[in-house]
């Protein structure tokens, strides 16, 4: 599901791209749908027309290879996910280039990350974006199919708002663009 966020109309921009990934039934999977949810929430009751960059803000539940249709064809994306790295408690949010997430493969094709997927797509010529960000959530349930975030990630659902308004406020300018 594709929604127009930071007051941008209907459209949204056809160049930046807020993807949220995860599934709202498994727990904390569901993160970055509630963040993309009070996207939209801030951006409805904003009293400015633009009070950001423009940005589209996507839904999805795809992983693996089928993130390369998500990310074709958008100058800058934001990626929003929910990760267990076990080093930071549950609800940290982190915010770092996509080139920070190193290149370990997936144990198998059907299986592979985003830093593979990215990796073979710009190996094989695919129209990917120049610039991508990552905004991690430490989740600490995303086993349990129940919806709902535990109490330590919904309450980091705020901090990531405020993040991913950073960094798309500080983004590089893209190319053409108006000044």
């Amino acid at each position: 599901m594709e929604t127009a966020a930071f007051g941008v109309h209907a459209s949204g921009d056809p160049r930046t791209l807020v993807l949220c990934l995860g599934n709202d039934i498994l727990r904390d999977d569901g993160v970055a749908w509630a963040i993309a949810d009070a996207l939209d929430e801030a951006a409805s009751k904003s009293p400015t027309p633009n009070p950001q960059p423009p940005a589209t803000v996507k839904r999805s539940a795809l992983s693996g290879f089928y993130l390369l249709d998500e990310l074709t064809g958008w100058d800058r994306v934001l990626v929003v996910d929910a990760v267990r790295t076990g080093q930071h408690p549950p609800g940290t949010v982190l915010s770092f280039p996509f080139e920070a997430l190193g290149t370990e493969a997936g144990p198998s094709p059907h299986a592979v990350g985003l830093p593979t997927v990215i990796r073979l797509g710009r190996q094989t010529g695919v129209p990917l974006p120049s610039w991508i960000h990552i905004v991690a959530i430490e989740a600490d349930d995303m086993e349990s199919f129940v919806e709902g975030l535990t109490p330590a990630v919904e309450a980091a659902v705020p901090r990531a708002v405020d993040v991913i308004r950073s960094v798309l406020a500080h983004a590089p300018a893209l190319a053409n663009a108006p000044a």
